[in-house]
Protein backbone atom coordinates (compact mmCIF):
# COMPACT_ATOMS: atom_id res chain seq x y z
CA UNK A 1 0.00 0.00 0.00
CA UNK A 2 1.34 3.38 -1.14
CA UNK A 3 1.74 5.89 1.99
CA UNK A 4 1.11 9.33 1.60
CA UNK A 5 3.97 12.18 2.30
CA UNK A 6 3.15 13.48 6.19
CA UNK A 7 4.59 16.44 7.42
CA UNK A 8 4.87 17.75 11.00
CA UNK A 9 5.74 21.54 11.12
CA UNK A 10 7.05 22.70 14.84
CA UNK A 11 6.68 26.29 15.65
CA UNK A 12 8.07 27.77 19.15
CA UNK A 13 6.06 30.92 19.07
CA UNK A 14 5.81 33.82 18.63
CA UNK A 15 6.39 32.50 15.43
CA UNK A 16 3.23 31.22 14.00
CA UNK A 17 1.71 28.20 11.54
CA UNK A 18 0.27 29.58 8.78
CA UNK A 19 -2.34 28.14 6.97
CA UNK A 20 -3.25 30.13 4.01
CA UNK A 21 -5.33 32.71 4.99
CA UNK A 22 -4.40 33.42 8.48
CA UNK A 23 -2.08 31.97 11.51
CA UNK A 24 -2.38 29.81 14.62
CA UNK A 25 -0.70 31.74 17.47
CA UNK A 26 0.12 30.61 21.12
CA UNK A 27 1.06 33.27 23.84
CA UNK A 28 3.16 34.07 26.22
CA UNK A 29 5.91 32.43 23.85
CA UNK A 30 8.43 32.14 26.75
CA UNK A 31 8.60 31.89 29.96
CA UNK A 32 11.37 32.50 32.21
CA UNK A 33 10.94 31.41 35.93
CA UNK A 34 13.19 31.07 39.18
CA UNK A 35 13.00 28.90 41.86
CA UNK A 36 14.11 25.72 43.59
CA UNK A 37 13.69 22.07 43.19
CA UNK A 38 9.70 20.93 44.28
CA UNK A 39 8.86 23.81 43.65
CA UNK A 40 5.56 23.63 41.21
CA UNK A 41 4.39 26.12 38.92
CA UNK A 42 1.08 26.87 36.68
CA UNK A 43 1.10 28.44 33.47
CA UNK A 44 -1.63 29.40 31.21
CA UNK A 45 -0.97 29.24 27.64
CA UNK A 46 -3.58 30.78 24.57
CA UNK A 47 -3.76 29.55 21.72
CA UNK A 48 -5.58 31.57 18.65
CA UNK A 49 -6.67 30.03 15.80
CA UNK A 50 -6.83 33.28 13.21
CA UNK A 51 -7.22 30.81 10.32
CA UNK A 52 -10.35 29.74 8.29
CA UNK A 53 -10.26 26.05 9.23
CA UNK A 54 -10.95 24.03 12.26
CA UNK A 55 -7.80 22.76 13.99
CA UNK A 56 -7.54 19.97 17.30
CA UNK A 57 -4.60 19.49 19.03
CA UNK A 58 -2.84 17.27 21.70
CA UNK A 59 -1.28 18.46 24.76
CA UNK A 60 2.15 16.82 25.51
CA UNK A 61 5.47 17.81 27.05
CA UNK A 62 8.85 17.46 26.07
CA UNK A 63 12.07 18.49 28.13
CA UNK A 64 14.39 20.79 25.89
CA UNK A 65 17.82 20.14 26.41
CA UNK A 66 21.43 20.34 24.76
CA UNK A 67 23.54 17.99 23.02
CA UNK A 68 26.60 18.63 21.30
CA UNK A 69 25.96 21.94 21.79
CA UNK A 70 22.67 22.06 19.57
CA UNK A 71 19.04 22.15 21.45
CA UNK A 72 17.20 18.95 21.17
CA UNK A 73 14.06 17.89 22.27
CA UNK A 74 13.00 14.72 24.83
CA UNK A 75 9.95 12.33 25.19
CA UNK A 76 8.73 12.89 29.26
CA UNK A 77 10.23 10.82 31.37
CA UNK A 78 13.06 9.41 28.65
CA UNK A 79 16.22 11.69 30.59
CA UNK A 80 16.87 11.64 34.49
CA UNK A 81 15.51 14.44 36.53
CA UNK A 82 12.71 14.99 34.04
CA UNK A 83 10.72 18.03 33.80
CA UNK A 84 8.22 16.83 31.05
CA UNK A 85 7.25 13.81 33.38
CA UNK A 86 5.52 16.30 36.00
CA UNK A 87 3.38 17.93 33.38
CA UNK A 88 -0.40 18.07 34.49
CA UNK A 89 -2.27 19.68 31.22
CA UNK A 90 -6.34 20.88 32.24
CA UNK A 91 -7.23 19.52 28.85
CA UNK A 92 -4.89 16.32 27.32
CA UNK A 93 -6.82 17.46 23.93
CA UNK A 94 -8.55 20.63 22.65
CA UNK A 95 -10.36 21.84 19.30
CA UNK A 96 -10.47 24.94 18.39
CA UNK A 97 -13.12 26.18 15.52
CA UNK A 98 -12.01 29.04 13.10
CA UNK A 99 -11.43 32.13 14.99
CA UNK A 100 -11.51 31.00 18.21
CA UNK A 101 -9.00 31.13 21.17
CA UNK A 102 -8.61 28.47 23.49
CA UNK A 103 -6.44 28.49 27.23
CA UNK A 104 -5.54 25.64 28.28
CA UNK A 105 -3.45 25.13 31.76
CA UNK A 106 -0.02 23.73 32.51
CA UNK A 107 1.94 22.58 36.37
CA UNK A 108 4.51 21.50 36.01
CA UNK A 109 7.37 20.82 39.55
CA UNK A 110 10.86 20.70 39.33
CA UNK A 111 12.06 17.34 40.62
CA UNK A 112 15.19 16.98 43.19
CA UNK A 113 18.50 17.01 42.04
CA UNK A 114 17.08 18.00 37.57
CA UNK A 115 19.81 18.90 35.76
CA UNK A 116 17.29 20.35 33.10
CA UNK A 117 16.37 23.60 33.02
CA UNK A 118 13.57 23.81 29.91
CA UNK A 119 10.37 22.65 29.29
CA UNK A 120 8.45 22.90 26.38
CA UNK A 121 4.47 22.76 26.54
CA UNK A 122 3.58 21.31 22.58
CA UNK A 123 0.57 21.94 21.31
CA UNK A 124 0.46 18.71 18.60
CA UNK A 125 -1.72 19.06 15.70
CA UNK A 126 -3.85 15.92 15.12
CA UNK A 127 -5.66 17.40 11.68
CA UNK A 128 -4.30 17.67 8.61
CA UNK A 129 -4.15 20.57 6.31
CA UNK A 130 -2.88 20.42 2.53
CA UNK A 131 -0.10 22.70 1.82
CA UNK A 132 0.25 22.34 -2.16
CA UNK A 133 -0.44 18.52 -2.60
CA UNK A 134 1.58 17.76 0.98
CA UNK A 135 -0.85 16.76 3.51
CA UNK A 136 0.73 18.47 6.85
CA UNK A 137 0.20 19.31 10.38
CA UNK A 138 1.16 22.52 12.37
CA UNK A 139 2.39 22.34 16.06
CA UNK A 140 3.30 24.60 18.21
CA UNK A 141 5.21 24.98 21.35
CA UNK A 142 5.21 27.59 24.62
CA UNK A 143 9.04 28.00 25.94
CA UNK A 144 9.55 27.63 29.92
CA UNK A 145 13.12 27.99 30.96
CA UNK A 146 14.12 27.30 35.26
CA UNK A 147 17.16 29.28 36.83
CA UNK A 148 17.91 27.58 40.50
CA UNK A 149 21.33 29.68 41.15
CA UNK A 150 23.34 32.61 39.71
CA UNK A 151 25.59 29.62 37.61
CA UNK A 152 25.41 31.82 34.69
CA UNK A 153 28.58 32.20 32.69
CA UNK A 154 28.57 33.24 28.96
CA UNK A 155 32.19 32.47 26.83
CA UNK A 156 32.91 34.10 23.61
CA UNK A 157 35.42 33.23 20.96
CA UNK A 158 37.40 35.84 19.12
CA UNK A 159 35.68 37.47 16.69
CA UNK A 160 35.25 36.98 13.22
CA UNK A 161 35.18 40.01 10.96
CA UNK A 162 33.68 40.38 7.33
CA UNK A 163 34.81 43.58 6.12
CA UNK A 164 32.95 46.16 4.40
CA UNK A 165 32.81 45.81 0.60
CA UNK A 166 30.71 47.03 -2.31
CA UNK A 167 27.77 45.06 -1.92
CA UNK A 168 27.87 44.42 2.33
CA UNK A 169 28.36 46.27 5.21
CA UNK A 170 30.57 45.36 7.99
CA UNK A 171 29.66 42.76 10.00
CA UNK A 172 30.91 40.30 12.65
CA UNK A 173 30.55 36.67 14.03
CA UNK A 174 31.38 34.84 17.31
CA UNK A 175 30.98 31.21 18.82
CA UNK A 176 29.06 31.80 21.86
CA UNK A 177 28.71 28.92 24.37
CA UNK A 178 26.47 28.58 27.87
CA UNK A 179 29.23 26.91 29.89
CA UNK A 180 26.73 27.44 33.18
CA UNK A 181 24.21 25.32 34.84
CA UNK A 182 21.53 28.14 34.36
CA UNK A 183 19.61 29.43 31.13
CA UNK A 184 20.73 32.74 29.84
CA UNK A 185 19.77 35.84 27.58
CA UNK A 186 22.29 37.45 25.98
CA UNK A 187 21.86 41.11 24.62
CA UNK A 188 24.76 42.44 22.97
CA UNK A 189 25.88 45.63 20.77
CA UNK A 190 28.41 46.31 18.31
CA UNK A 191 30.21 49.67 18.78
CA UNK A 192 32.71 51.18 16.38
CA UNK A 193 35.98 53.13 17.48
CA UNK A 194 38.46 55.13 15.05
CA UNK A 195 42.21 55.26 14.44
CA UNK A 196 41.90 58.28 17.12
CA UNK A 197 39.72 56.13 19.51
CA UNK A 198 36.55 58.20 19.33
CA UNK A 199 33.27 56.51 18.46
CA UNK A 200 31.62 55.99 14.99
CA UNK A 201 28.32 54.24 15.76
CA UNK A 202 26.80 51.72 17.36
CA UNK A 203 24.66 48.60 16.24
CA UNK A 204 22.62 46.16 18.19
CA UNK A 205 22.81 42.94 17.96
CA UNK A 206 19.70 40.64 18.43
CA UNK A 207 19.51 38.88 21.85
CA UNK A 208 19.81 35.19 21.75
CA UNK A 209 18.79 32.57 24.58
CA UNK A 210 21.00 30.31 25.19
CA UNK A 211 20.35 26.76 27.75
CA UNK A 212 23.32 25.32 29.36
CA UNK A 213 25.65 23.74 27.26
CA UNK A 214 23.83 25.38 24.15
CA UNK A 215 25.99 26.90 21.93
CA UNK A 216 25.32 29.68 18.95
CA UNK A 217 26.94 31.42 16.58
CA UNK A 218 26.02 35.28 17.93
CA UNK A 219 26.55 38.51 15.86
CA UNK A 220 25.30 41.29 12.91
CA UNK A 221 26.32 43.75 10.46
CA UNK A 222 26.97 47.54 11.26
CA UNK A 223 24.25 49.98 9.88
CA UNK A 224 26.31 52.33 8.60
CA UNK A 225 28.86 52.75 5.83
CA UNK A 226 32.45 53.03 6.85
CA UNK A 227 34.83 55.85 5.58
CA UNK A 228 38.48 54.24 4.23
CA UNK A 229 40.87 53.69 7.86
CA UNK A 230 41.73 51.56 10.70
CA UNK A 231 38.64 50.70 13.17
CA UNK A 232 38.50 48.93 16.78
CA UNK A 233 35.28 47.04 16.76
CA UNK A 234 33.96 46.30 20.17
CA UNK A 235 31.58 43.79 21.14
CA UNK A 236 29.89 43.33 24.65
CA UNK A 237 27.15 41.35 25.44
CA UNK A 238 24.92 42.06 28.72
CA UNK A 239 23.27 38.39 30.45
CA UNK A 240 21.69 38.43 33.47
CA UNK A 241 23.39 41.46 35.70
CA UNK A 242 27.00 40.60 33.71
CA UNK A 243 28.92 41.26 31.00
CA UNK A 244 31.30 40.25 28.06
CA UNK A 245 33.22 41.96 25.83
CA UNK A 246 35.43 40.77 22.69
CA UNK A 247 37.52 43.32 20.34
CA UNK A 248 39.22 42.83 17.06
CA UNK A 249 41.03 45.40 14.32
CA UNK A 250 39.83 45.92 10.98
CA UNK A 251 40.95 48.60 7.82
CA UNK A 252 38.69 49.90 5.70
CA UNK A 253 39.65 50.27 1.68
Amino acid sequence: MRKSLFLTLLFLAPMAARADDGALSLSPAVVMLRGGYGQSTTQTLTLTNGTSRDFAFDLVAQDVVSSGGKRTFAEAGSLAGSIAATAVFSQKHVEIPAGRTAAVTMTVTLPPGTAQRAVVALFRGTNRVMSGNVPMTASLGGLLTFALSDDVELQAAPLTVHPQSASANLSVVQACTNAGREPLVARGVLAVLDAQGSLVGKSPIAQHRLLPGEAADLGGEYAGELAPGHYRLFVTYDYEGRSLTRSAEVDVQ
